[in-house]
């Protein structure tokens, strides 16, 4: 998976029409709130077939760049 790919992702996870881009956070986003957070991490454990659920940080990210950067970290995107 691509960052762009993941972009798209996070986009149709909170069924918003504001773009999606590294600089994206719960704070410039107005679906971003708890539940769009779980919609967020749902996705992407369905993506990565459970993978994603082990990563703890993973929950508290309220940055695409933080989200993007975990999921470098652990090998899950290039």
């Amino acid at each position: 998976m691509t960052e762009k790919e993941l972009f798209k992702l996070i986009k149709s996870s909170l069924k918003t029409s504001k773009k999606v881009d590294i600089k994206s956070s719960s704070r410039n986003i107005d679906e971003w709130d708890s539940l769009g957070q779980l919609a967020i991490l749902t996705t992407i454990d369905k993506k990565f077939k459970n993978k994603a659920s082990k990563l703890t940080k993973l929950a508290t990210a309220e940055t695409v760049k933080d989200i993007v950067s975990i999921l470098k970290k652990n090998k899950l995107i290039k």
